[in-house]
């Protein structure tokens, strides 16, 4: 009787360490990709202000062409959204100004 109980107790010993080394693995690897993920995000939001400043002023209306064709209510608006960059346009069909929203 003694033995079944030793038997079982270092089965359940053995589960149990090999569940916890999981969870600890995996919380350590989800901490690891959201770093990642973040460092990641800040440098797409860092390249998004920096073409922004890039095109302010000197693209138009027409240049987006390809994007206007797709959504034809756009022709007459005086600014573009996009999933999440908003893009207005001046009186002379210039980009005035490019912004993110959340």
């Amino acid at each position: 009787m003694k033995n079944k109980w030793k038997a079982a107790f270092f089965a359940l010993l053995i589960i149990f360490t090999l569940t916890t080394l999981f969870l600890i693995y995996s919380i350590l690897d989800q901490g690891v990709t959201l770093t990642y993920m973040k460092e990641g995000y800040e440098d797409t939001e860092s390249d998004l202000l920096q073409i922004s400043k890039v095109i302010e002023g000197k693209l138009t209306f027409d240049d987006f062409k390809e994007i206007s064709d797709r959504y034809p209510d756009l022709e007459d608006s005086s600014s573009l959204e996009l999933n999440r960059i908003k893009i207005e346009f001046g009186l002379d069909k210039k980009v005035k100004k490019v912004t993110t929203q959340w």
